[in-house]
């Protein structure tokens, strides 16, 4: 077992993540404090008996944030990386909104690299066991989404009123999409758990998700309009995000 085998250990790689982000004032710290307040309630349910398996959750879980950091440890090496990962990457050295930097993460790492992990951590038939712990992972994805928002309202007021004119992407665009993304996930991690040609599989899933990724680092009309002004009525303060977070019940250092 290496020495990442634990949440635990996961969970110190994101705060390193993190301060980076927030020293560097990296964009690809907006999906980092999310995930981190993700993992870290995943870990609290294993002690209170949250999974049907805590045992296997904790690899799945381990396993699912590996894909992450490694991808990220990559792009920072000049190394290849999926094409998920590497369109979210690279909106991070454009202008865009701060949810729109989170929701390039979730793309990457729900539309692929959650079924990817399931598949691996539970092959064959045994992926049928992992559904419900699986589900619930979605759940607190969609949770801290919601308190994402509430967070950056907090810090940058002015995004409550780009919501009335359609300038961000609001609590039902986002739902809708993550409730897709969790269907379209579950359905690939059945498909991946049963086959032989896993490559080939992965690397076409790979292709979709990345075209999910350009819309939304690439939306159109009005958006595209839109979005300049958008972005810059924001205030991309991530330490005060984060710390606005903690403040909700988020579980994030500082």
């Amino acid at each position: 077992m290496d020495r990442h085998a634990s949440l635990d250990a996961v969970i110190a790689e994101m705060d390193l993540v993190i301060e980076r982000s927030i020293e560097t004032s990296d964009p690809r710290g907006w999906f980092a404090i999310v995930y981190r307040a993700v993992t870290a309630r995943v870990r609290s349910g294993l002690d209170d008996g949250d999974f049907d398996d805590a045992d296997r959750m904790e690899r799945f879980d381990v396993r699912f944030a590996r894909y992450w950091l490694d991808a990220y440890a990559a792009w920072d090496r000049g190394e290849a990386v999926s094409l998920s990962w590497q369109g979210s990457f690279e909106a991070a050295h454009r202008p865009g909104l701060i949810l729109q930097h989170v929701l390039l993460g979730m793309n990457a790492h729900i539309n692929l690299d959650l079924g990817v992990a399931a598949a691996a951590t539970c092959p064959g038939s045994e992926v049928v066991d992992l559904r419900d712990d699986f589900e619930k992972i979605n759940d607190v994805l969609g949770e801290l989404i919601d308190e994402m928002q509430l967070a950056i309202a907090d810090v940058s007021p002015v995004t409550r009123s780009l919501d009335a004119f359609g300038l961000r992407f609001d609590e039902a665009l986002v739902s809708f999409s993550l409730e897709h993304a969790r269907r379209r996930s579950w359905a690939f991690a059945e498909q991946l758990a049963a086959a032989n040609n896993h490559q080939d599989l992965v690397a076409a899933r790979d292709a979709v998700v990345a075209g999910y990724g350009s819309r939304l680092a690439n939306p159109g009309a009005p958006m595209r309009w839109l979005l300049p002004a958008a972005v810059r009525r924001e205030r991309p303060d991530l330490a005060a995000v984060a710390s606005a977070l903690r403040e909700r019940g988020a579980q994030l250092p500082g």
